[in-house]
C-alpha cells in the first residue's frame, strides 16, 4: 500500500529531482557516482573516511587510475568525511568494505560504524541501500538497528531499505550495466518498487529478488562459483605437475567443448575483495545454522596453498636462495587494485624465509605496511643493468604492458604463474610454468 512518503520519494526519483549520497568512494562507490551523473542526476553527495581521498577528489584527481571524475572539483561542498552531509540526500547507497577478522570470521566494523552514524541523521523520506558483500541477514538486521531508537520511522512507510550487490569489474573496459543486469531487493514491497525505479535509471535490466536474503546470497554464489572453479583449475595444476603434463594444454583441449564447460585457468592464488573472502562469509553463517560446507572450504584451501607450492617449486631450481624479481602487485592484470593480492603473500613468505626480492609494477610505485603486507618497498626501474641483480623473474600479475620478450631474454629463469607465455606462444627452455 502506497504512503505519503513513498509517493513523495517515488515522484522525486521519476523526475530525477532526487539527490544521491554514496558512502565509500572506492572501486564500487566511485563508478556509481559516474553512472548516476551520466543518467542525469544533478546532485550527488560523497562520503569517505579517508581525508586524503576526499581532498584529492575535490582537486579533480581520482585515486583510481582507470576512473576520471571532475564532479567533486566543481561541487566541493558535496563531498566530505562527515555523514551529516547525507541529510541532503534522498537516496543513500553504502559501498563499504567487508573484510575478514582473524580465523576468517566476517568483519562488519565499517558497516556497523556507518549505521551508527546514519542513526543520528533524520532518515524520514529516504531510502538506504547496501551494495557491500555480506552474508544473508545483514541488511535486515542493520535496517532494524537504524530505526530501533526512532519510533517515528516505519520501514516501508516513511523510511525504506534495499540491497543490490555490486557487480563492478575493475579493468574491464567493456563492462557496463547496459549489458549486465542489476540484482535488486527490498525490505518491503514499497522498498522494492523504489529500488526498481532507482536502478532502472542506470541499468538496462534489473532482476527482482523475493527477499533481501536471496539477493545477499546470490552475490556470494556468483563469487563462490569462480572460487570453486579456480580451485579446480589449481588442483589440476597440482595433479599435472606430478604427472609431468602441461596443464595449460589440457585446459585448452577441454575448452574446445562448446557445451557444459567454461574455461578457468590456474594462478598464484586469489585476489580482489570478493573471491578470497566470500567463501568464508557463507561458510561462517552456514556453520552458525548447523551445516559445515565442504566444497567451499576445500576450494579455498587449495587456492590459498598456491603461493607455497610455487615458491617450493622455484627453490627446487637453486642450490642457494635466489634473488627474485616479482612482476606485478595488482591482484589482476591492467588495474591499480591490490586488494587481497596474492603478491603480498609471496612477499611475506620471502621475507620470512630471508629470500631477497624486489618487485616491478608501475601501478604501485611503492607499497606500505598494512593488513596483508608486513613490509615497505618501492618498485624498481626496469633496465638491462638492473635485472642482472636477480637470479630469476616471477610473473604474478600478467599486465599487458610488460615486455615479455624482454623478460625472456634477460633472465636465466622465468617462473610464470599465470600461463602468460603459453598464451602468447613465447616458448623457451628458461620459461617454467608454475
Amino acid at each position: 500500500m502506497s504512503t505519503k512518503s513513498y509517493n513523495f520519494l517515488s515522484k522525486k526519483i521519476d523526475i530525477k529531482k532526487n539527490s544521491i549520497g554514496i558512502v565509500g568512494l572506492g572501486y564500487v562507490g566511485l563508478p556509481l557516482v559516474k553512472r548516476f551523473i551520466k543518467a542525469g542526476n544533478k546532485k550527488i553527495y560523497g562520503v569517505d573516511s579517508d581525508k586524503r581521498k576526499v581532498e584529492s577528489l575535490r582537486k579533480g584527481t581520482s585515486h583510481i587510475n582507470s576512473i576520471t571524475i571532475k564532479y567533486f572539483k566543481r561541487n566541493t561542498n558535496n563531498i566530505s568525511t562527515d555523514y551529516l552531509i547525507l541529510k541532503n540526500a534522498d537516496i543513500i547507497i553504502i559501498c563499504l568494505p567487508t573484510p575478514l577478522k582473524s580465523k576468517n570470521k566476517p568483519d562488519l566494523k565499517y558497516l556497523s560504524d556507518c549505521y551508527k552514524k546514519l542513526s543520528k541523521i533524520d532518515l524520514q523520506n529516504k531510502i538506504i541501500i547496501l551494495e557491500s558483500t555480506v552474508y544473508p541477514g545483514v541488511t535486515r538486521k542493520f535496517a532494524n538497528k537504524v530505526i530501533f531508537n526512532n519510533k517515528k520511522l516505519k520501514i516501508g512507510k516513511n523510511v525504506f531499505f534495499g540491497y543490490s550487490p555490486e557487480r563492478e569489474n575493475p579493468g574491464d573496459k567493456s563492462f557496463s550495466y547496459q549489458k549486465t543486469p542489476k540484482v535488486i531487493s527490498g525490505y518491503t514491497k514499497n522498498c522494492l518498487k523504489l529500488m526498481k525505479n532507482i536502478y532502472s535509471s542506470i541499468a538496462k535490466k534489473t532482476f527482482l529478488c523475493n527477499t533481501l536474503e536471496e539477493a545477499e546470497t546470490s552475490k556470494l554464489l556468483e563469487n563462490l562459483y569462480r572460487s570453486i572453479n579456480i580451485g579446480l583449475a589449481n588442483e589440476m595444476k597440482l595433479i599435472c605437475n606430478k604427472l609431468g603434463i602441461n596443464v595449460h594444454n589440457v585446459i585448452e583441449s577441454a575448452a574446445t567443448k562448446n557445451f557444459g564447460f567454461q574455461k578457468f585457468t590456474p594462478g598464484p592464488g586469489l585476489g580482489g575483495h570478493c573471491i578470497p573472502i566470500d567463501p568464508y562469509y557463507l561458510s561462517w553463517v552456514s556453520e552458525i545454522h548447523g551445516y559445515e560446507p565442504k566444497l567451499l572450504k576445500s576450494a579455498a584451501k587449495i587456492n590459498n596453498s598456491m603461493p607455497k607450492f610455487i615458491i617450493n617449486k622455484i627453490l627446487s631450481y637453486f642450490k642457494k636462495k635466489p634473488r627474485i624479481l616479482i612482476f606485478g602487485v595488482s591482484y589482476k592484470k591492467n588495474v591499480d587494485d591490490d586488494r587481497e593480492s596474492p603478491s603480498f603473500e609471496f612477499m611475506n613468505i620471502f621475507k620470512k624465509k630471508k629470500i631477497k626480492f624486489d618487485y616491478f609494477d608501475p601501478y604501485f610505485p611503492k607499497i606500505k605496511k598494512g593488513r596483508k603486507i608486513s613490509l615497505e618497498k618501492k618498485s624498481i626501474k626496469l633496465s638491462i643493468t638492473n635485472v642482472k641483480n636477480y637470479d630469476c623473474a616471477l610473473i604474478i600479475t600478467d599486465h599487458d604492458f610488460f615486455d615479455y620478450n624482454f623478460i625472456k631474454r634477460n633472465f636465466k629463469f622465468v617462473f610464470d604463474s599465470r600461463g602468460v607465455f603459453f598464451r602468447k606462444k613465447i616458448f623457451s627452455p628458461n620459461i617454467i610454468q608454475v
